[in-house]
């Protein structure tokens, strides 16, 4: 995979998602390499953190609107 692609490959959420359910089942070793690599379940928390802090304002201020 050429390095860019690789990259966004590698600190796609989906893709920490996807590891972190495979660590979790015992499915497949966690492989070295970069955080979401190499500690896939903490990376798919701070994901879930960071996007939950980006909307949750936006959706609140978008609905407290009035019509």
């Amino acid at each position: 995979m050429p390095s860019g692609l690789r990259a966004v490959a590698e600190w796609n959420p989906f893709s920490a998602a996807i590891a972190a359910a495979r660590s979790l089942f015992g499915n497949a070793p966690v492989p070295e390499g970069p955080l979401p690599l190499a500690h896939p379940v903490l990376t798919t928390v701070l994901w879930s953190l960071a996007l939950i802090a980006l909307f949750a304002p936006l959706t609140a201020r978008r609905f407290a609107k009035p019509e």
